[in-house]
């Protein structure tokens, strides 16, 4: 198995990384500033468990499918799910993206004893950072998306080795996949298997996220203004700041956007036990994928106790969701239908059924 030099020389170097932040923690000669991860030092260990659990070095989504949920997808958009609904918070907290789902079932879980912490994304749109959250309270501070490749994953690391146990994590589709891999390496010590102690995944729908840069951007824009929250509805970047909200087209940030994310298949997060995302029709409500018994607990849980509403998701609106999803793998393809990106790894029966899934909807 390869180690820290060919996890440098593959991915790092080719501009691959994702930023998840697995491989922070693990190894003393892996930093980051940012969103940019480097190897400061070589380590001298030829099997590095760095290589193994980095979501660029390689990823079975059939092998993947099959550890978390002992069976193969039907639906090659959206992977495998027990129900995809519309859900808002009850009562939304400040800050909230859309219906506030993911801040509201996360503070719950805390709450009632479900798990001790959650790993997640806090900080502000200009200073994002990774956060291990040990209140609901904590929970509903870091509230609202911030776009960027921030590495979360450096903040499960740590709790780890301060004794958290039972962690929630909130995170991208990457990290989401680091996580299920991790929880698969057979050879960790003990003290260093971050994966077991992840108890709840809720992952985020996320088509791409965005570099540092996109910071400095930011600034620009709000001409020295706090900025309050940043959205990417459909209209273009949106940005509400204390004088008031502001809107750009999405093309004037496309540059911004990762090169790791242009491989990425998974849009909605395929592996978590929950999935949230925005619905593109109703500000109000998040789109909500239920797809492990642990999800399902939490969510009916939930709902009996008043914290979140969940309603069907409108049949009308399931293709265009799909669609977007699918438009998204296609784009890994090239014209003989073959996998463009080496780490990739799909099974011929999975790339035959995206590409007649997607047709059906074209």
């Amino acid at each position: 198995m390869p180690g820290q030099e060919q996890l440098k020389s593959s991915v790092i170097d080719k501009d691959l990384c994702s930023g998840c932040g697995m491989c922070l923690g693990l190894c003393p000669y892996i930093k980051t500033v940012l969103d940019r991860v480097r190897v400061i030092h070589p380590c001298g260990i030829n099997e590095g468990t760095c290589y193994k659990i980095c979501p660029k070095t390689s990823l079975d989504i059939s092998w993947l499918d099959q550890l978390v949920f002992s069976q193969p997808r039907r639906d090659q958009a959206l992977g495998v799910y027990r129900s995809i609904n519309f859900a808002r918070a009850c009562n939304k907290s400040a800050g909230a993206q859309y219906g506030g789902v993911a801040s509201a079932l996360m503070a719950f879980a805390i709450d009632r004893g479900l798990i001790g912490g959650v790993v997640l994304t806090g900080g502000t749109a200009l200073d994002p950072k990774p956060v291990l959250a040990k209140t609901g309270h904590e929970v509903l501070s870091c509230a609202g998306s911030k776009y960027t490749a921030v590495p979360t994953l450096a903040a499960l690391n740590q709790a780890v080795r301060t004794s958290a146990e039972r962690i929630g994590l909130v995170g991208r589709p990457c990290q989401i996949q680091a996580v299920r891999k991790m929880q698969h390496v057979n050879y960790m010590e003990e003290y260093l298997n971050s994966g077991k102690s992840v108890q709840l995944t809720l992952g985020l729908f996320c088509f791409w996220s965005l570099k540092s840069g996109f910071y400095d951007y930011l600034a620009q824009k709000a001409c020295g203004e706090e900025v309050l929250k940043v959205d990417i509805p459909v209209e273009g970047l949106t940005v509400t700041t204390s004088g008031g909200v502001s809107t750009w087209p999405v093309d004037e940030i496309r540059h911004y956007i990762k090169d790791a994310c242009i491989s990425c298949t998974d849009c909605t997060s395929e592996w978590a036990d929950l999935s949230v995302g925005s619905t593109e029709y109703d500000s109000e409500w998040n789109a909500l994928l239920v797809r492990t018994a642990a999800g399902d607990d939490l969510v009916n849980l939930a709902v009996k106790e008043g914290v979140v509403e969940v309603r069907p998701y409108p049949e009308e609106r399931l293709p265009i969701l799909r669609k977007a999803v699918l438009n998204k793998k296609m784009r890994i393809l090239d014209e003989s239908g073959e996998v463009v990106w080496d780490y990739l790894k799909v099974p011929g029966e999975y790339m035959a059924e995206i590409r007649k899934q997607w047709e059906v909807l074209q």
